[in-house]
């Protein structure tokens, strides 16, 4: 991959925008490529910002589908400690967790193939219910609106108000979720809004309670669906700050989504087999799963994979694949 190229196209996008630009890519192919937003990209991005220094305007150029719910509001305060105007710039993904970084953002620059998508997030805890048809998968994540989706139907499509049928409706939920996984639940919806609430109030102090509190709830209950995609034009409508790129800043927000898209297979299906020659039995290999740039360094997530051939189970089948990871981590490269 080409440093030297995302350098050129970064400072094509600071020229356009009168800013100071990062890069954070994480991988959306499936484990173990996959790559979530996580609170160990602090540090990542306080060096890269120590190295932008205070600036007027930093605009954060993201590609994820998600991750923690936590470091979108650490993430943005840290960098609004260098800077009076942060901005995002989305050429395509910023789903989930991404959204809400973009929640922060006094503007969100979307391309038109630019998508936001809900916040209402999953959760996983050790009180999770396991894989009804998998034993040994782990543990079923939990929808947080699905929970709420459930009692919500008894109370507002089934009619039910009588406290004794409530009470049954609930145990039915409790015999496939234990107690303490649906407390985690209310817990997580709680903060959801709480910190979806905290992010636009960065920037949105002079809106009054209720627009900020529909934007909320919009994005949290009123999709339905986590993997609703919301397009730029939707996303005003929801209240947002869009703001549509000039031809040149679209040219080059794409450009350089597709260098990362090339190194990192963004979107491509992860075929183990094809990864292994012909004629060989195993194959080793090192990927980069996340990427955080500025102008003139960059920082990888690295990790490298063992694949080898294993005997097909019948003649005839397709071979499986045994895969080890070895995790590096974050290494910078200046």
């Amino acid at each position: 991959m080409s440093e030297n190229r995302i350098d050129e196209i970064i400072f094509n996008i600071e020229s356009i925008r009168k800013s100071k630009v990062l890069a954070y890519i994480t991988s959306d192919r499936e484990p173990p490529l996959k790559a979530k937003i996580a609170l160990d990209i602090l540090p990542i991005f306080y060096d890269h910002l120590r190295k932008i220094k205070n600036t007027k305007r930093i605009d954060l150029f993201i590609y994820s589908t998600g991750g923690d719910i936590i470091t979108p509001w650490r993430l943005v305060n840290l960098i609004r400690e260098f800077t009076n105007e942060f901005n995002v710039l989305i050429p395509y993904k910023a789903h989930s967790a991404a959204t809400m970084i973009a929640l922060g953002a006094n503007e969100i620059i979307m391309g038109p193939l630019g998508e936001l998508s809900p916040i209402d997030p999953n959760i996983g805890t050790p009180f999770n219910p396991p894989h009804p048809e998998i034993p040994n998968e782990p543990k079923v994540d939990i929808s947080v609106e699905d929970v709420f989706g459930y009692i919500n139907l008894a109370k507002e499509k089934l009619e039910i108000s009588d406290q004794t049928n409530i009470i049954n409706y609930l145990l039915k939920l409790i015999e496939k979720i234990h107690p303490l996984a649906i407390g985690a639940v209310y817990r997580t919806h709680s903060l959801i809004r709480l910190l979806a609430t905290k992010l636009l109030l960065l920037h949105m102090k002079d809106k009054d309670e209720h627009f900020i509190q529909k934007i909320v709830e919009d994005l949290i209950e009123k999709l339905y669906y986590h993997g609703y995609l919301i397009s730029r034009n939707e996303a005003k409508t929801l209240g947002l700050k869009i703001v549509t790129p000039s031809k040149e800043l679209e040219e080059n927000l794409w450009k350089l989504y597709k260098i990362y898209a090339e190194h990192m297979g963004l979107g491509k299906p992860f075929n183990a087999l094809e990864m292994i020659p012909e004629d060989q039995n195993s194959h080793k290999l090192t990927v980069t799963i996340a990427y955080i740039s500025s102008k003139g360094f960059h920082s990888k997530f690295l990790k490298t994979l063992h694949l080898k051939k294993l005997p097909p189970s019948q003649i005839g089948a397709t071979p499986q694949i045994g895969i080890q990871e070895s995790v590096h981590g974050w290494k910078n490269i200046s």
